[in-house]
């Protein structure tokens, strides 16, 4: 293979498919990133088995062919360069990368132990991206990081009747948001992991995409997004997702309106003085505010407190400022809306208006006193 190519070209491209190279692999393979040049196009070809990437960019290609190269060494090789134009020569044994000035030459892996990607079959949904971005976001960021549980590590992603529904849990908060979108979409029901869902956004951003084009692998157990000059391949997520609206109250005792920045400010200010008491900040819900304290006895005690209007009940409630924190850097509006049934029952938080139908809970900490 010998290929010429713009160092933009390849910068951008080595960007896009870096997050699907394995960083701790499973087979020495998936360190690697496939190249495949052909017909003026050099395809990029990344995978952790769980994530998948192919990216494509225009090159000149004077002899086809195929080689693994590993990625990270590559990707630090190519951004080190000062030169615009590359030649990059493959042959059997190495890879080779020459500027005017600069000549390099790599260890290659087969390209036969590079796994093989399915090819779609259709893309018989589409989604917009600018309405559906913020939505991803919104949901995914409760979902878990503990893979000792997979189904919770994903995002149950529904579209019915014009409706994408996604929903994410922990176990500890849940996170949930509708959006309206085309009603030619066929039905979806799948759990998405939460990963490849930032990845998809990351890389749609990146590209400006104005639509997610998708389809279902369903022999193989995959997802793949399609982009400008991009594929995305993300396997399902096997199991059960737990019935999420059983546990959003239908009523509240005490109702909070919040301003998002003076609440977040009390959160961040109280917290300093919660990290060495399991992260717990108690709120307690006055007749014209919200007072918030943190109490840790090697480090001191703080009590901030926030005007908000407040319907229903007194009563006091404590939660994880870190769930809250991660609650506010994604909420959508600047009023707040706070609904509690008491100490043991889950906090409800959306927005003030009706614009974004987005939901999240947190399950309140169990306190002494």
């Amino acid at each position: 293979m010998k290929i010429l190519i713009l160092k933009e070209n390849i910068v951008r491209a080595l960007s896009i498919v870096g997050k699907g190279i394995s960083l701790r692999p499973q087979l020495p393979i998936l360190s690697h990133i496939l190249l495949r040049g052909a017909k003026n196009q050099l395809e990029f070809l990344s995978t952790n088995l769980e994530l998948g990437i192919i990216y494509q960019t225009s090159a000149k290609i004077e002899k086809e062919g195929e080689v693994a190269i590993p990625g990270k060494l590559l990707t630090e090789f190519i951004n080190s360069l000062g030169a615009d134009k590359l030649e990059i020569t493959a042959t059997d044994k190495n890879l080779e990368v020459k500027t005017d000035t600069t000549r390099a030459s790599f260890a290659i892996g087969n390209p036969a132990d590079f796994p093989t990607f399915p090819q779609p079959l259709s893309f018989d949904r589409k989604l917009p991206f600018a309405k559906v971005k913020d939505s991803i976001i919104r949901t995914a960021f409760a979902a878990s990081i503990d893979e000792g549980r997979p189904i919770l590590t994903g995002v149950r992603t529904k579209i019915d009747d014009g409706i994408l529904s996604m929903s994410a849990t922990d176990g500890y908060r849940l996170s949930k948001e509708e959006v309206a979108i085309p009603s030619k979409n066929e039905l979806l029901d799948v759990v998405l992991p939460a990963s490849s869902l930032f990845e998809v956004v990351r890389i749609a951003q990146e590209l400006k995409a104005a639509d997610l084009d998708i389809s279902i692998i369903e022999n193989k157990n995959q997802v793949v997004f399609s982009m400008p000059d991009t594929k995305i391949y993300s396997r399902l997520i096997d199991g059960e997702f737990p019935n999420v609206e059983k546990i959003i109250p239908d009523s509240f005792k005490t109702r909070v309106i919040l301003d998002k920045e003076l609440f977040t400010q009390a959160v961040k200010t109280t917290s300093i003085f919660a990290r060495g008491a399991a992260n717990i900040i108690k709120m307690k819900i006055e007749k014209e505010g919200l007072r918030l304290s943190a109490n840790t006895p090697q480090v001191g005690e703080e009590s901030d407190y926030v005007e908000a209007k407040v319907e229903g009940e007194e009563s006091e409630v404590a939660f994880n400022f870190r769930f809250l924190l991660d609650l506010l850097s994604n909420f959508p509006e600047k009023e707040l809306v706070f609904e509690s049934s008491g100490p043991l029952s889950p906090g409800v938080f959306k927005p003030k208006s009706d614009k974004i139908s987005f939901l999240h809970i947190i399950m309140p900490v169990r306190v002494q006193g």
